[in-house]
């Protein structure tokens, strides 16, 4: 997984629900990655695999089809993922232009410690928790 590349997209909220249930839970099965998002995407699995065939494009996602099911991987890092979208907001809304902090982080239940650590790098600050 690619932690340090250039995000030419940015994840919009459907296709964040799917990767946040494949950082939680790794490659999946995309009939289970469909029904581990069902609440909070309420559509069709076809759409789910029009959306990974999107996701594919971006290069966000990975679809193997090796012997049984597909299987979906994340293409993209957490910490990657977040520290572009941090970015893109306090830049483009917020329009703060240098280090964010990543305090605004912290009690997030996404993340664990080492992942904050990396996304403080990420972010390029050094701010304590």
């Amino acid at each position: 997984m690619s932690h340090k590349r250039h995000m030419k997209h940015t994840p919009n909220p459907p296709e964040l629900v799917l990767l946040k249930v494949l950082w939680q839970h790794g490659d999946l099965p995309v009939r289970q990655l469909h029904n581990e998002c069902a609440d909070d995407l309420v559509w069709s699995f076809s759409s789910t695999r029009k959306t990974l065939e999107r996701m594919v494009d971006k290069g966000f996602v990975r679809i193997s089809k090796q012997d049984g099911p597909a299987q979906v991987n994340a293409n993209i890092s957490k910490t990657t993922t977040l520290a572009h979208m941090a970015r893109e907001f306090f830049g483009r809304v917020l329009e703060v232009d240098g280090p964010l902090p990543a305090s605004t982080f912290t009690g997030s239940t996404l993340l664990s410690d080492e992942e904050l650590d990396e996304l403080e790098g990420l972010l390029g600050t050094q701010d304590k928790r």
